[in-house]
C-alpha cells in the first residue's frame, strides 16, 4: 500500500508539472458529466492490446451497488477527432509513432477552459503495453479529480451559501455544497445535509436524496485512524442520528463488498477515505457513500466528513462524484477553535 501510495504521489507531482497556465479566451468545456473522449491509433485497436485496454478504460467504479464504469468512453479514430471534440472536459489521446518520445503528457485548458488532456506515446505496441499498465490506472483517476475540479467550481458559482455559512460557524470547516442543499439535522458535534429532488422515469417520479454528514470529536492517538475504529465511528453516529422507516437506522453494508478504506494526501496532511455501501438496517433501502477523515490542528479535532446517495431508479456514479466534491471541498476555517 505504501508503495502504490509513493507512486500516485509521485504521478500527481508530474501531473502538476506538466499542466500549462489557465487561459480565460477560452471557450467553455463541453460534454457531459463522467464522458472521456479516447482518440485511439488503429495500430493499438488492431492488436492483441485492443481488449485489454477497453476493459481497463471500462473498469467498474468502486463503490456502487451496481456495476458502472469510472467513465462513459467514448472511443474514436485519430481522422475522426474533427474540430467539434476540440473543447470536449476530457481527452485521452493514444499514440504510436516510432519518430516520437516515449512519454505520457498532461495538458490543461488546450481548446476550452478547464479542459484536461493527456497523450500517452510510444514507438512501438511494446513500449505503449509497459507505459498503459504502469500509468492508465492514475491517468484515470486524474480525470476523475478533475471532474470533481468542475464540480466544486460549479458549486462556488452556484451552491448553497447558506449552507456553506452554517457549517462553518457549527463545525469549524469551510464548505462548497450543492445547489438547494439544506440542513436537515444540527446537533452537538453532528450536522446533516440534504438535497432531495425527484426525476421522472417511466412515467413516474422517482426520488433522489443525496446527503453530507460532518461529526466529529476530540482527538487522541492514531488508533483512532484505524479501519476498524473508522468504520465503528460512522457505524455508531449514524445509528443515533440517521433513522429510517420502521424504525431502521443507517449502517455500513458488507453484503455485496467491504468499504475500501484507504490513505490518501489532504491538504497537504495523510488521511483516510471510505467507499462502501449503506443500508437501513432492518429495512430494504441503501446506496453508495463517501466518506473522508482528517486530523485538524487548528482545532485539535478528528472529523468525518460522510457523504450518500439514495437513488434506486437510477444510475449512482454521477451523483457519487457530487458527494465526493463537496467532501473534498472542506478546509479548516483558521483559527476556529470553537467547543469540542
Amino acid at each position: 500500500m505504501i508503495r502504490n501510495l509513493i507512486a500516485l504521489l509521485a504521478f500527481a507531482a508530474l501531473l502538476q508539472a506538466c499542466e500549462s497556465d489557465a487561459t480565460s479566451y477560452l471557450p467553455s468545456y463541453s460534454g457531459q458529466q463522467g464522458e472521456l473522449i479516447v482518440v485511439i491509433d488503429p495500430q493499438i485497436t488492431q492488436s492483441d492490446l485492443n481488449e485489454p485496454l477497453f476493459q481497463q478504460l471500462n473498469q467498474p467504479f468502486f463503490g456502487l451497488p451496481q456495476s458502472e464504469p469510472m467513465f462513459k468512453v467514448i472511443d474514436i479514430k485519430p481522422k475522426g477527432f474533427t474540430k467539434i471534440f476540440e473543447t470536449h472536459r476530457s481527452i485521452l489521446h493514444l499514440r504510436i509513432d516510432t519518430n516520437a518520445k516515449t512519454e505520457v503528457k498532461v495538458l490543461r485548458n488546450v481548446g476550452a477552459q478547464m479542459q484536461t488532456v493527456v497523450i500517452i506515446t510510444a514507438q512501438n505496441l511494446n513500449e505503449f503495453k509497459a507505459l498503459a499498465d504502469e500509468n492508465l490506472q492514475q491517468v484515470l483517476w486524474h480525470f476523475h479529480n478533475k471532474e470533481l475540479d468542475r464540480i466544486t467550481s460549479r458549486n462556488k458559482a452556484f451552491g448553497s451559501t447558506l449552507s456553506n455559512d452554517r457549517v462553518a460557524a457549527v463545525t469549524g470547516l469551510n464548505i462548497v455544497t450543492q445547489k438547494d442543499m439544506m440542513v436537515a439535522k444540527e446537533t452537538k458535534n453532528f450536522i446533516w445535509l440534504r438535497l432531495d429532488r425527484e426525476k421522472p422515469v417511466g412515467g413516474y417520479q422517482h426520488q433522489i436524496s443525496q446527503g453530507l454528514m460532518i461529526y466529529w470529536k476530540s482527538y487522541t492517538d492514531t488508533a483512532s485512524f484505524s479501519d476498524s475504529s473508522l468504520i465503528a465511528w460512522k457505524n455508531e453516529v449514524n445509528a443515533r442520528y440517521v433513522d429510517g422507516p420502521q424504525n431502521s437506522h443507517m449502517t455500513t453494508s458488507f453484503k455485496l463488498y467491504e468499504p475500501a478504506v484507504s490513505y490518501l494526501k489532504f491538504r497537504g496532511e495523510t488521511a483516510k477515505e471510505l467507499r462502501g455501501l449503506w443500508r437501513m438496517d432492518g429495512y430494504f433501502m441503501g446506496g453508495p457513500f463517501y466518506a473522508l477523515s482528517f486530523y485538524n490542528p487548528e482545532n485539535q479535532r478528528q472529523y468525518m466528513v460522510e457523504g450518500y446517495v439514495f437513488a434506486p431508479q437510477f444510475d449512482k456514479r454521477a451523483f457519487l462524484r457530487e458527494i465526493e466534491a463537496i467532501v473534498k471541498s472542506v478546509t479548516p476555517v483558521k483559527n476556529k477553535v470553537g467547543d469540542n
